[in-house]
């Protein structure tokens, strides 16, 4: 006697009826890459040497984790598109070509993302788009800004830090002049630059504040009080590190200040600043964290 084994009906006719959106979507997949291979080459290049925006590679991994823990309850629901999508689909085209042609590639960054939200809206529906408005938003973190614009912003935080640790240096009776971004105390004399204004943290903790709002559990308005805190938190731990190096300019050498210390504070200035947020997120009462993470 020869036995066959069948799979049940229920999961030939989920398999059937999941084959062509599996095939719809690896050649959707396949010609974004085309489309926008350009672009994110771009992408993949300026976080690797660009230290403003290191933390890109993450971003992607952490709204795949985000969709891949949604999974079953994506469906679940109604798989029915909308034509709404599609004047998205159009813009993102518009702007991405434009911006191709005039080789503005943060433009066309945000183009890319637009395109998955039409599609996703176009393809899946209202409900899959509410379900994926996170993740999707999440992505904009990975773009990397005209660095013009960066140096925009780097300069009144710069000055913001230098008037915070030197009111800090001042209120322990350390005889400061504070000059712009030049702090000078007796013995030493320390110029916020570029690199010292906390951008770099003060970007990566935008992200993490946005996730970090987005995966407790709580009402509206602590979420947006976790995420507007991102910033000053992030400002402050950097002015914390400034002072820190004018403590130790005065009390020991100028070489201790700017040698093993000054490479190292960039991390030490993002782990204040997540303690800080973390502390922010305590005092807000948020101890729970959402199902789907």
């Amino acid at each position: 006697m020869t036995s066959t084994t069948e799979p049940p009906a229920e999961a030939r006719n989920t398999a059937a009826r999941l084959a062509p959106t599996a095939a719809m979507g690896l050649a959707v997949t396949a010609l974004l890459v085309v489309l926008f291979w350009h672009n994110l080459r771009w992408l993949v290049s300026d976080w690797r040497y660009d230290p403003y925006y290191s933390h890109g590679f993450l971003i992607p991994l952490i709204s795949g984790y985000l969709i891949y823990r949604k999974w079953d309850r994506l469906k679940a629901l109604s798989q029915e598109g909308f034509l709404g999508g599609i004047p998205i689909i159009i813009l993102s085209l518009c702007l991405h070509f434009a911006a191709t042609h005039l080789d503005v590639n943060f433009v066309s960054s945000f183009a890319f993302v637009l395109m998955l939200t039409g599609l996703a809206w176009w393809l899946c529906g209202w409900g899959v788009l509410k379900e994926l408005a996170f993740p999707l938003a999440f992505l904009f973190f990975m773009i990397p800004l005209g660095r013009l614009l960066i140096d925009q912003v780097a300069q009144p935080m710069q000055l913001f830090a230098a008037q915070v640790a030197g009111a800090g240096a001042q209120l322990l009776g350390m005889p400061t002049q504070i000059d712009g971004t030049t702090l000078r105390i007796p013995e030493y004399t320390f110029e916020v630059a570029v690199a010292c204004s906390g951008l770099k943290s003060a970007i990566a903790m935008l992200a993490l504040g946005a996730l970090l709002a987005y995966v407790v559990r709580d009402v509206w308005w602590k979420k947006a009080i976790i995420f507007a805190a991102s910033l000053p938190v992030a400002m402050l731990a950097n002015a914390a590190r400034i002072w820190v190096t004018m403590m130790l300019g005065r009390g020991l050498s100028e070489k201790a200040a700017e040698g093993f210390f000054h490479t190292f504070s960039g991390m030490l200035v993002f782990l204040l600043a997540f303690l800080g947020l973390f502390g922010v997120t305590s005092l807000l009462g948020c101890k729970q964290l959402r199902d789907d993470i």
